[in-house]
């Protein structure tokens, strides 16, 4: 008999190691389910608020001729694409958007964007945004004043290192019907 007490002892502890095992696996994948599913908070409002800021920023950078407040809001990724409101304005890098801008800006005097219907949406993280926007600008060519109205605007931003940045823009005039 004292054989089958000893496999009956040994059954208990070998029973009693898996269950000790079980109970410590599923402690490790509960806390890693925990602490991986919880995201934290976003204020989509307050992030709303900084994405509208950049925006507002962009715009009076066009507005003072300011490459560097430019800068400042826009990605400066090579793979960066935007389009401008004339037929062959396509800028497929920072660089070229840059130095097109810089060229504008001394064709350009007097320059006033009047934003009339923004509108901005971020992903459930707020990690990236696009907005949408309907606006009058008004400036100078040559000395010669120029108005376009119902200019439409439409971008992407991301959040990097804190702040947003453009990362792709598109601006049209539409056509008089």
């Amino acid at each position: 008999m004292p054989i089958i007490r000893n496999q009956s002892y040994q059954l208990h502890q070998n029973e009693s190691f898996q269950m000790k095992t079980k109970s410590i696996i599923f402690g490790i994948f509960t806390c890693i389910f925990f602490f991986t599913s919880c995201n934290k908070s976003v204020d989509v409002t307050a992030e709303k608020e900084a994405i509208t800021q950049t925006i507002k920023q962009f715009y009076q950078s066009f507005e003072s001729e300011d490459i560097n407040l430019m800068s400042a809001v826009m990605a400066h990724d090579d793979d960066m694409l935007s389009f401008g409101t004339a037929l062959g304005d396509l800028h497929e890098s920072w660089g070229m958007w840059e130095k097109a801008h810089l060229a504008q800006f001394e064709a350009l005097d007097d320059i006033v964007l009047t934003s009339k219907n923004l509108h901005v949406y971020t992903n459930p993280s707020a990690t990236t945004a696009w907005f949408a926007d309907v606006s009058d600008w008004s400036l100078a060519v040559q000395g010669e004043p120029l108005s376009l109205n119902n200019v439409r605007i439409t971008g992407v931003l991301d959040k990097r290192e804190g702040a947003w940045k453009i990362v792709q823009i598109h601006a049209s005039v539409p056509q008089e019907e």
